[in-house]
């Protein structure tokens, strides 16, 4: 194989790898939008009784959510006694949801959906927010990546 050959075979990898390189991450994804630009989604809103499954676990209507800014620090052997204790001052308390990038404290540094799930913040009916109760009561801890600091730290 000549210089000149091999000198070929290179320019055109590197022309197929760079045009992968563009088709993959130029395009932005499967929505098609373009890199570095962000695509504009309705954020969820959403009201329903709060069903405490685990401290990792929380549904809102049937619905599985992640609370934005917090999450259960505590050794897994605590879990069953603090879910207990939760449980007995808020499961089925009637919450009112917004996902994050509607106004919660978890904007602009935690993803709006978590493992399928939205990521939100929960408010019962007397305004309270439930991560921030949940924070001061020990039972869950803050995460200030996602919060800003805005919840209790353990």
């Amino acid at each position: 194989m000549t210089i000149k050959s091999l000198a070929i075979i290179v320019v055109a990898a590197l022309c197929f790898a760079t045009l992968m390189l563009f088709l993959l991450v130029g395009r932005g994804g499967r929505d098609g939008t373009r890199a570095g630009t962000k695509a504009t989604t309705a954020v969820a809103m959403f009201s329903g009784k709060l069903d405490i499954r685990t401290m990792a676990d929380f549904r809102v209507a049937g619905r599985r959510v992640m609370l934005c800014g917090v999450s259960f620090s505590k050794p897994a052997s605590m879990e069953p006694l603090v879910r207990e204790q939760a449980r007995s001052s808020f499961q089925n308390s009637e919450v009112d949801c917004v996902q994050v990038g509607g106004g919660t404290p978890c904007d602009g540094r935690s993803a709006p959906v978590f493992e399928g799930g939205p990521v939100v913040q929960c408010r019962g009916s007397d305004g309270s927010d439930i991560a921030q109760v949940l924070s001061e009561s020990g039972y869950l801890c803050d995460v200030p990546a996602q919060s800003g600091g805005a919840y209790k730290a353990c």
